[in-house]
């Protein structure tokens, strides 16, 4: 249960971020700081869940994604990304966080009997 634990707070921020994008995007637009602040407790939650997780790859996907929307809120902040990609940006990093992470909390895998001599 521990081991779930930090990507089910990753999978309701992705849940989250995809929520504002679409339905709230001037919130994305007037608060970045808020994004910031999500993507950085993603990468946190990420370097935490790393250690337990049996697979290291969801946890790195979603860092990638979360840096990917930092340099996506920087850049709109200063003009050089269109507001219809810094949507696709949000839209598809808080996705990616979202099925990853939640991928992550509910796989385990079987364990392979030893054998019985």
């Amino acid at each position: 249960m521990k081991t779930m634990v930090p990507n089910l707070i990753a999978t309701l921020i992705g849940i989250w971020l995809s929520y504002a994008a679409v339905l709230d995007f001037s919130r994305v637009e007037t608060s970045r700081w808020l994004v910031y602040a999500a993507a950085a407790a993603v990468i946190a939650l990420a370097l935490w869940s790393r250690r337990r997780d049996f697979a290291k790859w969801p946890g790195t996907s979603s860092m990638a994604a979360s840096l990917a929307l930092i340099a996506a809120i920087g850049m709109g902040q200063f003009g050089l990304l269109s507001h219809l990609a810094l949507f696709w940006v949000v839209f598809f990093s808080g996705n990616i966080v979202a099925v990853l992470s939640f991928w992550a909390a509910i796989y385990r895998p079987k364990q392979i009997p030893t054998s019985q001599a």
